[in-house]
């Protein structure tokens, strides 16, 4: 059997791997990374990854875990964080650690940090609709945080291609892309939580970023269940293509 299994070329196996996902419907691969993002992104070499909105890190691992790293940048605005992503990526040459939201602007902004469940942090005040939904009381403590765009980011580190933008923002999608009109330019793949109903004030939906990077010559390749309330899909993860860079 193995002498067979050597026979057979590995974009073969690959491919045959995928189609076997796909049959059996499972989402990610033996360490938590969406299958989608693998099926367009190759392993072959090492990559360059930007993960806006880090969080724990828990992304950011299983990318570290299914690819060689060139170059990995992690954003997370909640300093409550930074300390356990420092030490779960140590390697400072290859890792930056970024206590800051990504915005179209740099400078300061108000930052509602939901204690009660950080994951719906966010740039912007959540809608009062969601509170119960969400098992919340407020829309969080205010706090100001530092902003900078992504076009500054990259530019600073002089990075000429990005090959996977994760973006989590909740709901403030169109003020990290609105920030990254020349870094699009040279970034693969883009792989964005995405929200059918606004559940923030002022928040942009699916159909806001598909325009955006459709006008990009980005194009809309898969989409997967996030959330649901009532019955009702409220929001989703999302993979854009870069046409230029990934024919």
């Amino acid at each position: 059997m193995n002498f067979i299994k050597r026979l057979i070329p590995n974009n073969i196996k690959q491919e045959g791997k995928y189609i076997l996902y796909d049959l059996l419907k499972i989402p990610y691969n033996r360490h938590g990374l969406p299958v989608v993002i693998m099926e367009w992104l190759s392993a072959d070499k090492p990559i360059t990854f930007i993960d806006i909105g880090a969080s724990k890190g828990d992304f950011a691992t299983s990318i570290t875990k299914s690819y060689t790293i060139k170059k990995g940048i992690l954003i997370e605005p909640l300093s409550s964080r930074i300390q356990g992503l420092n030490e779960r990526f140590p390697n400072k040459a290859i890792f930056d650690i970024l206590n800051l939201a990504v915005s179209d602007q740099s400078g300061e902004a108000d930052f509602y940090d939901a204690t009660e469940w950080n994951v719906m942090s966010s740039l912007l005040e959540i809608k009062p609709e969601f509170y119960e939904a969400h098992v919340l009381t407020s829309p969080g403590k205010k706090i100001k945080v530092q902003t900078e765009t992504l076009d500054n980011i990259v530019g600073q580190r002089k990075l000429d291609l990005v090959d996977l933008l994760k973006i989590d923002v909740q709901g403030a999608e169109h003020l990290v892309l609105g920030s990254a009109e020349n870094m699009l330019k040279k970034t693969k793949l883009v792989y964005s939580e995405v929200s059918y109903r606004p559940l923030y004030e002022g928040s942009s939906t699916f159909f806001d970023i598909y325009k955006l990077l459709n006008e990009r010559n980005f194009r809309f390749v898969a989409i997967s269940t996030a959330g649901k309330m009532n019955g009702e899909i409220i929001q989703g993860d999302a993979l854009f293509v870069n046409n230029g860079l990934c024919p």
